[in-house]
């Protein structure tokens, strides 16, 4: 499936994701945060039609998918709560 997103939109998506995943600090509510996302992105006077929303929120999953994969983010495996990886210091 392809993702439709104008490019400075999924840029800022990637910004506004990165900027909010800095403040968690334990276990999180996956959609809470995809909503969390999608109203900074309202705060920030993005416009966002009910069929671009539609395709923002799996988005944002993706990129919450991709840290796991770097390992920055641990997901559940029903993929409802994520939380910061323990980083060394």
């Amino acid at each position: 499936m392809s993702i439709n997103i104008p490019e400075d939109l999924r840029k800022l998506v990637e910004e506004v994701t990165m900027n909010k995943l800095s403040s968690i600090r334990g276990k999180t509510e996956t959609l809470g945060f995809v909503d969390s996302v999608i109203e900074e992105l309202r705060k920030r006077g993005i416009n966002l039609s009910d069929d671009l929303e539609t395709m923002v929120r799996p988005y944002v999953v993706d990129i919450l998918w991709s840290l796991r994969k770097k390992g920055i983010i641990t997901m559940d495996d029903d993929l409802l709560h994520f939380s910061p990886a323990r980083q060394g210091s």
